[in-house]
């Protein structure tokens, strides 16, 4: 968990200037800092430490700051493999105005916020113990009639002499992508696994092409996840499943699902060194986007999107208008048109059907709408993607 998410962590540390401790399933230190003038909790205050670890490991989400400027509490997150982050007590600096530690403590329940989000798109939420058995989840398969005849034999998959690799070694690949690192997700790649591929195939061929392919899936949506768009991590994982599908070696194929690492990778690292070069958004309008985009299918209004970002509503439209010329109303709706342009292409969704889902109020109001923001009508676009799709290799 350190190595995976020390980044992120050592962000945090900067936001938040002050203590932080991460804890492994066993109680060992996995990251450990205590900025000058913080109290250690963890060596001044065993009980009450044990406390605040006990209360992070009672619940799934993360455990925020009070915004009341009186309080000094303790933040952190209980990990799904047994990791607990725990973060202050937070304290008042000498000289600090109220407004200035209170919007701290914001930015740092944010910066957790931000943390559980990554780390729940790369670790399994499921406790172990609540994992239903094989036999349990696969009946309803073997009693359909049509099914049935298809399925493999459980020894075909589980087999004494063959584990699985260790999903850490997924990780750190899914991590380095996530971060544009090509560089680490090769190192990653070499490193030992602990296990063998599974089997996905009943010939090598075939076996390395699945596996390829699903490396290709799960590694552009990590590139997503690094804030690449779907649209071109969909493409290029389009691309790269077709040529796996042309190959005829086996190790070509394999070859080219541990190359799609890097190749995402890539697409990461150059995408961060654009935004690196133009004058980077306020973390506050980053924030607002990945909140804004959870909304596209869910009835929403400016005030509540303020809220949960815990800030003023005419303050969020006068940031999101500096960093991206937009208001969150208007972020909202070219978020949802730009949903609209990908349902339009990689779906048959009647047009209407489209503007109910994204919940326009009227399909006329849509199509007018989508007009003035793409140049032409959802139905022209459609055609007109398709044409090109039937006439282009990429």
């Amino acid at each position: 968990m350190k190595s995976l998410f020390e980044p992120l962590l050592d962000n945090l540390l900067q936001v938040a200037a002050g203590p932080m401790v991460l804890l492994d399933a066993l109680g060992q230190v996995l990251y450990k800092q205590i900025p000058r003038g913080s109290i250690d909790l963890y060596l001044s205050d065993p009980q009450r430490f044990a406390q605040e670890l006990k209360r992070m490991q009672q619940v799934s989400c993360p455990v925020e700051l009070s915004c009341a400027a009186t309080e000094q509490e303790v933040a952190g997150w209980y990990f799904p493999d047994g990791a607990t982050l725990l973060v202050g007590p937070i304290e008042r600096k000498a000289g600090e105005a109220l407004e200035t530690f209170v919007l701290r403590k914001n930015a740092i329940n944010a910066q957790l916020k931000s943390l559980a989000w990554t780390v729940r798109r790369l670790v399994p939420q499921t406790p172990p113990q609540s994992v239903p058995q094989a036999g349990d989840v696969l009946a309803a398969l073997k009693e359909d009639p049509e099914i049935r005849p298809f399925l493999p034999q459980w020894h075909e998959v589980v087999m004494e002499e063959h584990s699985h690799s260790s999903y850490l070694f997924e990780l750190r690949i899914l991590d380095a992508i996530c971060q544009g690192d090509p560089q680490q997700a090769e190192q990653s790649q070499r490193l030992k696994r602990n296990g063998q591929d599974g089997i996905l195939g009943y010939s090598k061929l075939r076996s390395n092409q699945n596996l390829a392919i699903c490396g290709i899936v799960l590694n552009s949506r990590a590139a997503i996840a690094g804030g690449l768009s779907v649209e071109q991590a969909y493409t290029m994982a389009d691309y790269l499943i077709l040529a796996v599908e042309r190959c005829t070696s086996a190790a070509v194929a394999y070859d080219l699902g541990l190359k799609s690492a890097t190749i995402f990778a890539q697409m990461v690292q150059q995408l961060k060194l654009k935004l690196e070069q133009k004058q980077p958004p306020r973390y506050l309008s980053q924030q607002a986007l990945e909140v804004i985009r959870r909304y596209l299918f869910i009835k929403v209004d400016r005030a509540q999107i303020a809220a949960e970002l815990k800030v003023n509503e005419d303050y969020l439209d006068r940031v999101l208008k500096e960093d991206f010329n937009v208001t969150v109303t208007e972020c909202l709706r070219n978020e949802r048109l730009e949903e609209a342009k990908r349902l339009l292409v990689q779906s048959d969704t009647p047009v209407y059907e489209i503007a109910a889902l994204l919940l326009f109020s009227h399909s006329s109001h849509f199509i007018r709408v989508f007009k003035e923001y793409v140049g032409v009508t959802p139905e022209a676009y459609r055609r007109h993607k398709a044409r090109y799709n039937t006439t282009s290799d990429l």
